[in-house]
């Protein structure tokens, strides 16, 4: 893709996307989520680079290395250093009596929350944390992958918190992401 990666566009043009320009970027990432989690399959490994822009800046979402297709299979998440600070708690983390956690749509929600933190804002979930082993354990603790030294705005932050709940059940749905970013383009066009 001639913009390169989510995580390379970004670098480039964060600063002369509006608002309005984010809250589409992400909608129709989320629209891509959709369509996947629609034909029952998980991605398992949604981060800023398996995200690619095209020229008119629309994404796709891509490196479907360790997707699967539910019911059909059961691939254990496998991470690398980059991943873990998009990945969920409970694929970092299962119990000692738990088989390893395979992907799933909720831990698909998570890391599209922290896409959300990042197309947002401009920052990757745990930024200020350098290696993966701190992230990790940074997650063990349940450590927000924010700190204070953004100031986000409250709708925003209540719903990517909803994203990362550490309680996976209680993380929104594909189409209740896909509405909230509706509401909040309408609402950001309404007000410029």
């Amino acid at each position: 893709m001639p913009n390169g990666t989510l995580e390379s566009y970004l670098k480039h043009a964060h600063e002369t996307l509006s608002m309005i320009d984010r809250l589409r970027l992400l909608k129709q990432i989320a629209e891509g989520l959709q369509y996947l989690h629609d034909n029952d399959v998980i991605h398992g490994d949604l981060t800023n680079g398996n995200v690619l822009v095209a020229t008119d800046g629309s994404p796709r979402l891509a490196d479907f290395g360790i997707s699967n297709i539910m019911g059909q299979s059961n691939p254990a998440f496998s991470y690398h250093t980059g991943a873990v600070r998009w990945a969920a708690p409970e694929l970092l983390d299962s119990p000692d009596d738990q088989p390893i956690q395979c992907a799933t749509k909720s831990t698909d929600i998570y890391a599209l929350g922290s896409i959300m933190l990042q197309v947002l804002y401009g920052k990757q979930p745990y930024w200020w944390l350098k290696s993966a082993i701190h992230v990790m354990s940074a997650k063990f603790k349940c450590t927000e992958p924010i700190d204070s030294s953004v100031e986000i705005e409250p709708n925003h932050l209540d719903f990517m918190r909803r994203c990362w709940s550490t309680k996976s059940e209680l993380r929104p749905s594909v189409e209740e992401v896909i509405n909230y970013l509706q509401e909040a383009l309408s609402n950001e066009t309404s007000s410029a």
